[in-house]
Formats: C-alpha cells, sequence, structure tokens
C-alpha cells in the first residue's frame, strides 16, 4: 500500500450514551475536520440491520480518505484531538480502526 496514494477507510463503531453532547460537541468540528483533510463520510448511523452474529455499538461511521497520510493527519489535527475528549465523555467505549481498499 502506498500510504500517499492509496484510499483508506476509517471505521468506528461507538456506544453513545449522551447523544446531545455527542451531537451538540463533538460532530460539528468532527465533520468539519475531515473535510479539511479531504475525507468523505460514507455512512453515520444509527441503524444497522444485523445480518450475521452481532453488531454491538448504537452507532457506526464510516470515512474515505485519499491516502493513509491524510487519514493520520486527521487523526492528529490539534482541532480534532481537542474535541476527541467529547467523543469520549459521551460514549462508553469506541473502537475506530483504519483498513486500505480493496483492490483485488
Amino acid at each position: 500500500m502506498d500510504e500517499e496514494t492509496d484510499t483508506v477507510y476509517v471505521a468506528a463503531q461507538i456506544q453513545v450514551e449522551d447523544w446531545e453532547t455527542y451531537r451538540e460537541e463533538y460532530m460539528p468540528k468532527t465533520f468539519e475536520r475531515i473535510t479539511a483533510h479531504g475525507g468523505e463520510v460514507l455512512i453515520a448511523t444509527e441503524e444497522a440491520e444485523e445480518l450475521e452474529g452481532e453488531w454491538d455499538g448504537n452507532w457506526t461511521v464510516l470515512i474515505e480518505f485519499p491516502s493513509e497520510t491524510t487519514a493520520h493527519e486527521f487523526m492528529q489535527d490539534d482541532e480534532y484531538v481537542e474535541v476527541m475528549s467529547a467523543r469520549h465523555e459521551a460514549s462508553a467505549w469506541s473502537d475506530v480502526a483504519m483498513f486500505p481498499k480493496f483492490s483485488g
């Protein structure tokens, strides 16, 4: 994978407990910073139809970034790091991972 040019996806499963804090303090600045780093939110939803097994969390997010570099720049963005504490406060837990685009 070329970290400068290959599309990557950042996925998050979150158990939000305080929706007011999450929606008002975390989401607006986060979506702004994602866009600033060339990212696009593909999925942000409470709805998941379980097809097999159990889908943990009540909020799922999938973000596309143009490269591994831009995804890391977003995650380390000072303004995002500052607002990330609101997600931690509003959630019982959150799992975030990065995946390369399939190039079968």
